[in-house]
């Protein structure tokens, strides 16, 4: 008896890895080649704008206080409000405050020599090559819409992953063509091969990588978040920050800097400022290793500590939220990590090639070719439950699916009225 008579499930599972892979495939390449470009900004970024992101280094040079680097900012751009300032531990770098000025929807991003208060350069935020592939990657440049129709896109293809790992094993375990290809057939065999074989070991980097993107997605992201934040995994300050009654002056920020930098590790700072006159001035540690992570509310008014958040204090959920980032960039195991990844991405294009390759490898004239359902599938327990999972992962996932289901039951009604009707006609 052949493997595909054992398992009823096998033409359901074929049917919708090979329709989610060609639906997918145009916007998983883009993914796919924006996430490999992006791959190495951190290193390449400093680069590109070198004569704005990097000074002189100089032993004997004291920085000039915060204070009067954002006067020189408020200075040149009068009418902007500040939003971010940020120092790096790297002395070779500039500091950086991020503004927005009337009419503008994204940021002015300032470098400035912290030494000798010369701003070097700026530019909004969203200019330049490396921005322009974190929009192409994070929203298809086309803003809202676009976040939504990429984290559809990445919860199907997660799904398809895990049913390419069920067209696997265990039909293919103990064949040929399951650990290896069969390089000396052609055609089709050739393709299904590389592509089957070349999935099975890319699975579980790009299953990490998939799934730790969805974090940053406008539902999943969400959901996961709140998920979290109903175990009680997530810092109360965090969900709600400390209120500040607000007083005629501030302390400065000068103090605060010192205050935060009195007891901070070695690493990149930056400072979050409040714009409501109840809001606390935050200062934090942002880099992309989340063991130095701390964030302080500050009252601006009386340089009171509100509130801390230290990475050895917060729980299993709220750290394994701040690993998907660097999971997601492969950054946690530094440049060998980045390299995992770009070439995860670049796997993961590969896979969307081969597989529309094979599409038309197989294509008809006039048909789309799509695998056939010889029998109705009777799902089990089993089923079910990993339905039920993939919901909770991959939310768009579930209402999509269940969308599906809706359309197909109206249509098959629908079908056999018509039927129906017919056969009233003709009696």
């Amino acid at each position: 008896m052949s493997a595909k008579s054992e398992n009823p499930l096998y033409p359901l599972v074929w049917r919708w890895h090979f329709v989610i892979g060609l639906v997918a495939a145009p916007l998983l390449l883009v993914l796919s080649i924006t996430g490999a470009l992006y791959a190495f900004e951190p290193q390449l970024q400093p680069i590109v704008e070198s004569e704005w992101q990097t000074i002189p280094a100089c032993e004997t040079c004291r920085a000039e206080p915060v204070s009067a680097q954002l006067a020189v900012v408020q200075d040149a751009f009068p009418n902007a409000q500040l939003q971010h300032y940020g120092q790096y531990r790297d002395a070779s770098r500039s500091t950086v405050a991020y503004i927005k000025e009337p009419g503008d929807n994204q940021d002015r991003i300032v470098w400035l020599n912290p030494y000798t208060l010369e701003i070097l350069g700026s530019r909004m935020e969203n200019e330049g090559f490396f921005p322009t592939v974190f929009e192409l990657h994070t929203t298809l440049l086309s803003g809202e819409i676009g976040r939504w129709l990429l984290e559809l896109t990445a919860s199907w293809v997660l799904v398809s992953l895990l049913l390419g790992l069920l067209l696997w094993w265990p039909r293919r375990t103990k064949r040929a063509g399951g650990w290896q290809p069969r390089l000396a057939s052609k055609g089709r065999r050739l393709w299904r091969d590389l592509h089957a074989v070349g999935g099975v070991y890319l699975l579980p980097l790009a299953l990490v990588v998939v799934y730790t993107g969805l974090l940053f997605s406008p539902v999943a992201g969400k959901a996961l978040m709140a998920e979290m934040a109903l175990a009680g995994q997530i810092p109360e300050a965090f969900l709600n920050p400390p209120k500040v009654p607000p007083q005629p002056e501030t302390i400065g920020v000068d103090r605060l800097v010192a205050d935060f930098l009195s007891d901070a590790p070695a690493a990149d700072w930056f400072i979050n400022f409040p714009h409501a006159e109840n809001s606390p001035l935050v200062i934090n540690i942002r880099e992309a290793l989340p063991r130095n992570t701390r964030m302080i509310y500050y009252n601006p008014y009386t340089g009171e500590r509100l509130a801390s958040l230290l990475w050895e204090e917060f729980k299993p959920g709220a750290k394994a939220l701040l690993l998907f980032f660097p999971l997601h960039t492969g950054l946690i195991l530094a440049w060998p990590g980045q390299l995992l990844a770009l070439l995860t991405a670049l796997g993961l294009a590969a896979l969307a090639l081969s597989g529309v390759w094979m599409w038309w490898l197989r294509k008809e004239p006039g048909s789309l070719s799509l695998p056939r359902l010889r029998q109705a599938p009777q799902p089990g327990p089993l089923f079910y439950t990993a339905g039920i999972v993939l919901a909770v992962l991959a939310p768009l996932f579930a209402a999509s699916a269940l969308l599906i289901v809706v359309v197909s039951f109206l249509e098959t009604v629908l079908l056999r009225r018509r039927n129906g009707e017919e056969t009233a006609v003709e009696v």
